[in-house]
């Protein structure tokens, strides 16, 4: 049953979109053709001298899902972000879904680490605006690689299952104690690299209880991300839980990440994670609500940051979003550093 595979980035989008927006399919050659975009408003630094306010259209991701023959398909997402100053492949990859509950896929596509980074990312699905705490810096959000993926689920009961994902890609890449998030876009090896022919490892194991409205799973990654002067493979190991209760209207989430990252210069260790909570409290009024936090080695680096949402469902293809972002530093809240921002978005 392919129902009990767990649910993909491209999958996902496309599952609301076809209920909702009627995207242009292309019964011939088996294409479906979707995506979202979205128009923001941001006034940062409140209260402070430096005061940034200004317009971006953040995303026009366009979605392809294509079925080539039988059990084999393929998925692609382009991204046009910020007015189309990044232009990027998020994924493209090839599916085989003829092994009953397993599947196996081939690419580049988003890492099957936690919730967040492969699942509630995109705007039409997360609640609040942006990324919260420990999904940049830590696991850094989106964080999408070539290799290969097995995904898969096994029935407990007819309700219930397990869920797995197994993957081993390029891995993340950079300099021997930097910063996580640049250790992105390492789509191909080089010879000059120093990480030869490593590769990282990883996955996710769940279980999902929809009945009672509970979902909770553990990930982990590992591998080498740089080399020392002296030769020496340095390591980075990631490790997330993740925590979900959605009952009637109601969704209360949890993720925290660990990062042990090996470095010439002493082993560093940063965490992160968030905690939200959101209702909806008729068809279009759904209140919402996150805090996050870092730690980071430097104890100046830390950050916490709560966030207030108001999303209004102008239909099921259409939201309006608009946040009051409350940043706290090592010295505590600051209204210098408070932020409001406004953003609508659509499928199609």
């Amino acid at each position: 049953m392919r129902q009990t595979t767990a649910l993909t980035l491209a999958g996902g989008i496309a599952l609301i979109a076809s209920g909702v927006a009627g995207p242009q399919s292309l019964a011939a050659q088996g294409l479906t053709v979707t995506g979202y975009a979205d128009f923001e408003a941001f006034v940062n630094g409140i209260g402070s001298d430096d005061k940034e306010f200004f317009f971006d259209n953040h995303h026009v991701n366009l979605i392809l899902l294509g079925d080539i023959t039988g059990d084999l398909y393929a998925a692609v997402e382009v991204e046009y972000e910020h007015a189309g100053e990044e232009i990027a492949l998020e994924y493209g990859y090839f599916g085989y879904t003829g092994l009953g509950d397993v599947r196996i896929l081939a690419g580049k596509f988003i890492v099957p680490f936690g919730r967040f980074n492969k699942d509630l990312h995109p705007t039409p699905i997360n609640k609040l605006i942006g990324r919260p705490h420990g999904f940049s810096d830590i696991m850094p959000q989106t964080y999408n690689d070539v290799g290969v993926w097995v995904s898969g689920g096994l029935a407990v009961d007819e309700d219930n299952r397990f869920v797995f994902d197994i993957f081993a890609v390029n891995g993340l890449l950079g300099e021997d104690g930097g910063g996580i998030r640049g250790f992105r876009d390492n789509d191909r090896e080089s010879t000059d690299s120093g990480r030869d022919d490593n590769k990282a490892i990883g996955g996710r194991l769940g279980i999902e209880l929809p009945y009672v409205g509970f979902d909770l799973g553990g990930s982990i990654y590992h591998g080498k991300y740089a080399e020392s002067e002296l030769g020496e493979d340095l390591d980075l190991t990631l490790f997330g839980v993740d925590v979900a209760y959605v009952r009637e209207g109601f969704e209360l989430r949890g993720e925290w990440v660990r990062a042990s990252q090996d470095a010439t210069g002493g082993d560093l260790t940063k965490s992160g994670g968030y905690v939200q909570a959101s209702y909806r409290v008729t068809q279009r009024v759904e209140p919402a609500l996150r805090f996050s936090a870092r730690s980071m080695p430097g104890e100046e680096d830390d950050r916490s940051r709560v966030t207030t949402g108001f999303n209004f469902h102008i239909g099921a293809a259409a939201i309006v979003r608009v946040d009051y972002i409350f940043n706290m530093e090592a010295d505590g809240f600051e209204t210098d550093n408070d932020a409001f921002a406004l953003q609508t978005n659509i499928l199609f």
